[in-house]
């Protein structure tokens, strides 16, 4: 068996009996270099073993996406790169919406001292954040609960956007596909993107370079129907030329 399929198979195997592994440890135990091991990491979650996290890696949800404390923990130094630049794209005297998502709400740390910014949003942990800071209004639309997400779904909550017009939304998504486009593992997060997409005059998606060339469950969005796109690395030629030929324009971290 060659050396790095022995190295994925104990991996798995650590995986399997711990549900986390870290990066340190199996550098330890298998005698390699960390950066080795965060290769071979990258390699599993490409393969759908697992999802990378800051450090080691920890086991997909069955069906779903990672809750919240789990998220916040992947591709977080990117993830602080991208807000940084999305907040740049943000004007003031405009009305916009932040969705739920680890991504937005590190671009929300941004918009805390923007007293000429009026902000809605379905995520309770972007709605504390900026309700201690000066934004001049913080709107929470209703809905129901997902806990794993500390954010507000469903009929109600896709009613409520649907009152409204907004100068953009700010929205992340979990993977990018070439053929599907923007892609979601839950039917929720997806209808509550999608209305965004047809009630905001700028739809901005935040994405880390990881979610690209990797599929979900559900079809979010067309690349068309996106017109921005903020991310943390040059993205591979492929991607870069059909997201011209859709108009998206792209902005790098």
């Amino acid at each position: 068996m060659p050396l790095p399929d022995l190295r994925l198979n104990v991996i798995l195997a650590e995986l399997a009996k711990h549900d986390r592994v870290f990066v340190k440890d199996l550098a330890t135990q298998l005698n390699v270099s960390r950066e080795t091991i965060r290769r071979d990491l990258k390699q599993l979650e490409l393969n759908g073993h697992m999802r990378c996290t800051y450090g080691g890696g920890v086991k997909p949800s069955v069906g779903g996406d990672l809750p919240d404390v789990m998220r916040m923990r992947v591709n977080a130094r990117e993830k602080a790169r991208i807000a940084a630049r999305a907040a740049k794209l943000v004007r003031d005297d405009t009305t916009i919406f932040v969705d739920a998502g680890t991504t937005t709400l590190a671009f929300a740390r941004h918009l805390v001292q923007r007293e000429r910014v009026r902000v809605f949003t379905n995520s309770l942990d972007i709605a504390q954040l900026l309700s201690n800071g000066s934004v001049a209004e913080v709107t929470v639309i209703g809905g129901r609960l997902h806990a794993d997400y500390r954010a507000l779904f469903g009929p109600m909550a896709i009613e409520a956007i649907e009152n409204y017009v907004f100068d953009a939304a700010f929205i992340s998504i979990a993977t990018v596909d070439y053929t599907h486009g923007f892609m979601d593992f839950g039917q929720d997060e997806a209808a509550m993107r999608r209305a965004l997409s047809k009630h905001a005059k700028e739809v901005v998606m935040l994405a880390d370079s990881a979610k690209f060339g990797r599929t979900a469950t559900v079809r979010t969005l067309d690349l068309r129907q996106v017109h921005r796109l903020v991310t943390d690395a040059k993205l591979p030629a492929d991607f870069t030329a059909k997201l011209e030929e859709a108009g998206v324009e792209v902005f790098y971290a």
